[in-house]
Formats: C-alpha cells, structure tokens, sequence
C-alpha cells in the first residue's frame, strides 16, 4: 500500500474572546486513503496526453470507488497520497503530459465540474472536482501543476530554461467542486521532474465543520519553511 503523505494541518483551535469556547463542531469524521498506485511501467518514456489520461483515469476510477465509500460512511474530508493519480521517478519532460495548469483559487473562483469549458486540459481537475460535489465531501488530492514563468537572461533567475514550472501539488475541492486551495510543495525529496516553487507558500482553507486547515506535503513537514511559519503566521490570527 502507498501511504499518503499529503499532510493536513489543523489550525482552528478556540475563540480569542473565550478560550473555552470552540471555533467549529467539536468532532468532524476525516479519512486518510492508502492507496496501492498503478503505475506507470516505464515512466522514463514520455506518453502522448491521451496515453497519460488514460493511464491516470485507472487510479482515479479507484479513487471514485473509495470516495463513495467514504460518503456511506458520513465522511467529511478525504485525503488521498502523493503521487497517487500518476505515480513517480519520471524525468522533467517524461511527466509533461501528466500535468494540468491549475489556477490559483485566491485570485479567480472556479468549479471544474460545473465550469469545465473554462479552462482547457483540466481533465484531471474536472474528475475530482465532481468526485468531491457527487460524495458531498470535501477532497484532497496530489497532482502535477504546470506554469509558464518568464525567460530572463539573469542566471539568478528561478525559471528553468524551458520557460515552464512543474511543481508537485496538493489541491482541495470544496463539497460542492469549487476549488478552493492549491499547494506548491517546496521541500522535494529526490523529484527530478517538479521544480521548487520560488517562494514557501501558506496556504489554508476553512471548512463548516472543522475550521480551518493548512496544507503541506510529506518532506515539508521537516522543515522549518513553511511548516513552522504556516503554523506560526495562521496562529497570531487566531
């Protein structure tokens, strides 16, 4: 089984005005899938998009079937790993065909599932975006993002020579598809087809029943950017 290192932080605790008083629900049912990845034979060969859709529908039928599950059994918030939907060791051009130009929820709202003509080659976000409006739940899940980013002719510049970013992703969809958080993981472990993003991210969503959540992923969470300060900046909020 694959263990899920898409890691949710928990960042509601009480009211500022009362310290005994809960924020939110004072219990919320979440699930955590392990998943057992089919995977990608010779991930080293690039695939056409096609292949690749085709490749990362197999592991998102089964996400679908564990989401339904998840529903029967009144759950809330479901987590599925990294790399689950298509896999790992892919090489920087290999994996292009995988990825999906996700934007950036805190600046344009967007639901896939009812929406799917805005954006093109979204495929990967439609499916979940629906999985997540069909169970009623809210849903987290690992994708790869691309980017284009700029050329410059300063060798300082974070921008690969190829023109793009391809960053190792967690996005969240609300109950009813909206997309409502996208995360960059900014500590990678051995991962030559995504890049770091040019600055650690913060970012959280606020859920009806449990408040508020931060997002990291796996590697992250050994690091003092951006666990600790996602903790610490969210904390003086509270």
């Amino acid at each position: 089984m694959f263990l899920s290192v898409v890691v949710l932080v928990s960042l509601s605790v009480t009211s500022a005005l009362d310290k005994t008083e809960p924020v939110v629900d004072s219990s919320y049912i979440a699930a955590v899938y392990e998943h057992n990845v089919i995977l990608n034979p010779d991930p080293r060969v690039p695939l056409s998009r096609p292949a690749a859709l085709q490749h990362m529908q197999q592991n998102l039928d089964i996400y679908e079937e564990q989401a339904a599950r998840a529903a029967q059994q009144g759950v809330q918030i479901l987590v599925f790993p990294e790399d689950g939907i298509q896999g790992f060791n892919f090489s920087r051009s290999s994996i292009f065909n995988y990825l999906e130009t996700i934007p950036d929820p805190q600046q344009q709202s967007w639901n896939p599932c009812t929406e799917p003509g805005k954006y093109n080659k979204t495929e990967v976000l439609q499916r979940l975006s629906c999985m997540a409006r069909r169970y009623n739940l809210y849903l987290v899940a690992n994708m790869g993002d691309l980017q284009p980013c700029p050329l410059q002719t300063d060798p300082s510049s974070s921008c690969p020579s190829d023109g793009r970013w391809q960053f190792n992703t967690n996005v969240v969809f609300r109950s009813d598809g909206l997309l409502v958080g996208r995360y960059h993981k900014h500590n990678l472990y051995f991962e030559a087809a995504f890049d770091d993003p040019p600055q650690p991210e913060i970012i959280t969503f606020d859920t009806p029943f449990a408040g508020r959540f931060g997002l990291i992923t796996c590697f992250d969470i050994l690091f003092h950017k951006p666990t600790v300060n996602l903790v610490m900046m969210v904390g003086t909020q509270i």
